[in-house]
């Protein structure tokens, strides 16, 4: 494997440890307040990885060798089927309840199909899906603008974000913010600003070879580290979570951009992690409301574990029917060569 594949399967590690840190928030492990509270911040980490690895992987084919429609239509195939699937799930989590059946049926459409509903919560049987929506807004506009602007330009972009960022942060008292309908500004300029900072760190890195003495263990665990411990800094919520939003995070990224190369042996645990990471999220809400049903703890334990578990099963059966459908369309065109 080349030495910078080798340094981005360090990142696909960082990407799944974050998605568990995302489910860790939500399954509320050690109780409300304490300990995982903070693991909402790990969506400003997949905004930053997310533009980092879209830049190398596309920035310089945008424009004629392909098109913002034919990206889109690209991302919306590998989002969709997941988002589809943790739609279901969460009809499944809600059985029960006091809903009518067209509320059912609307809500599992504008779920799989990340149309927002304009009220509180936007995906209320998924709700971090508002995150892949972002998401989707952030790769949008960088395949339409962002690969064209200098990298100084994208920088005060950047900055604006921050501060209008900022300032919706100071007023709410949190950074937890853009999963409702009236949080959504803040939800965009959270991706404003992580999103255009990953497109310039990648160009910076494609251009220079980074190296910092930093063990790739440490690099991994770090962004961790920082959200379990930052309930108990003493000091106001939203500063808190600027910190780590504005500095924080982007330090702990470019370090394990340029950490040592983790050893072959751990390369196939970084490579699962990145696996599962995009089903984990998407996934993981609906089966922790499901879980919930078993008790506080018990449950929400026996969820996380469920989780990770439906999360690799979704992670390999993915390639298996892709590599299946390959398989059919050729089997398909052969056919039509041979009739003809």
């Amino acid at each position: 494997m080349h030495e910078r594949s080798k340094r981005l399967v360090l990142l696909d590690g960082m990407r799944g440890i974050a998605a568990i840190g995302v489910v860790l928030f939500h399954a509320e492990l050690a109780g409300p307040g304490v300990i995982f509270s903070r693991g909402y911040l790990f969506v400003d980490l997949f905004f930053l990885l997310s533009g980092f690895v879209l830049t190398l992987a596309f920035d310089a084919r945008f424009g004629p060798e392909l098109r913002v429609g034919t990206f889109l239509r690209q991302r919306l195939r590998r989002f969709l089927p997941l988002v589809a699937t943790g739609s279901l799930l969460g009809v499944l989590a809600v059985h029960g309840q006091d809903y009518k059946p067209i509320a059912f049926l609307l809500s599992f459409v504008v779920s799989a199909t990340l149309i927002p509903l304009p009220m509180t919560m936007m995906f209320p049987l998924n709700p971090p899906q508002w995150s892949l929506m972002v998401e989707l807004v952030a790769n949008g506009v960088h395949a339409r603008w962002l690969h064209r602007i200098p990298a100084r330009i994208l920088l005060l972009f950047a900055g604006a974000c921050a501060a209008g960022m900022a300032a919706m942060m100071i007023r709410a008292g949190e950074g937890n913010l853009g999963a409702g309908i009236w949080q959504l500004p803040t939800g965009l300029l959270r991706a404003g600003w992580s999103y255009t900072l990953g497109i310039v760190f990648a160009r910076i890195w494609r251009v220079r070879s980074t190296r910092i003495p930093a063990d790739w263990r440490i690099a991994l665990l770090a962004p961790l580290a920082v959200t379990t411990a930052l309930p108990f800094l003493p000091a106001p919520v939203w500063a808190g979570d600027l910190m780590v939003i504005l500095a924080i995070f982007p330090a702990l990224f470019w370090m394990a951009a340029g950490a040592v190369i983790p050893p072959p042996s751990a390369e196939r645990l970084l490579t699962a992690l990145g696996a599962i990471s995009f089903p984990l999220y998407a996934v993981h809400f609906p089966i922790l409301r499901i879980a919930d049903e078993l008790g506080n703890e018990t449950g929400r334990a026996f969820g996380v574990a469920a989780a990770i578990a439906v999360s690799a099963a979704l992670a390999f059966a993915g390639p298996q029917l892709a590599a299946f459908r390959k398989r059919r369309l050729a089997n398909s065109a052969g056919g039509a060569v041979a009739d003809a």
